[in-house]
């Protein structure tokens, strides 16, 4: 009987020190990935051998098919083409889906690519343009403002974009909710850093 308040006095610590871990842990800064974006794989290939990048003609390649297979599965998807071609100022693509109603999306814009920290390999994901002239990756949270250029983005830019092929598309209500797409979180521009000098 008398070990008992110990005991759980012991427990209440080890609680006590686990939530202390977690509230230290949410404060540590996101991991950055320095982060290289492209209009083209040929642009890409056209710099890799710079000795200020560190990645490689076949680096660019694997980075686009990359993008290419997210933009396949995560690109944003509109109920009518005229609400695409306003949230990507310009031209979008009819998508047909197997109940026979067609669905639009935007052309892809450009690509980025990063080498993920801790031995992870390679990141990449498809870039859009938006309303306002800038770019977004799929789930339209990280605005770039260019296609050509180095930046430091957090990890979670990387991270895996949603699966549109069989969701609702967007609507234009939905879309107003959130403001427009890419605007929901700025996360990185360009400007200080190019390609070359």
């Amino acid at each position: 009987m008398i070990h008992r308040p110990r005991k759980r006095a012991a427990r209440t610590r080890y609680v006590l020190l686990g939530t202390a871990a977690f509230g230290l842990a949410a404060c540590q800064p996101e991991e950055q990935v320095e982060t290289s974006v492209f209009p083209s794989v040929e642009e890409c290939r056209a710099v890799a051998d710079l000795p200020e990048n560190d990645f490689t003609p076949e680096d660019c390649e694997a980075g686009f098919a990359e993008a290419q297979a997210v933009h396949a599965e995560s690109a944003p998807r509109y109920e009518d083409a005229a609400l695409c071609e306003e949230e990507h100022g310009g031209e979008c693509v009819a998508e047909q889906r197997s109940d026979g109603s067609s669905i639009f999306l935007p052309l892809l814009a450009g690509y980025m690519i990063g080498n993920m920290m801790g031995g992870r390999g390679l990141g990449a994901k498809p870039l859009y343009r938006t309303s306002a002239g800038r770019y977004a990756t799929p789930g339209g949270g990280t605005i770039l403002s260019g296609l050509r250029g180095k930046t430091n983005l957090g990890a979670n830019s990387f991270a895996a974009a949603p699966n549109t092929r069989t969701a609702a598309p967007l609507t234009r209500s939905t879309v107003q909710s959130r403001g427009g797409f890419g605007a929901a979180r700025t996360s990185g521009g360009f400007g200080s850093r190019s390609f070359g000098g």
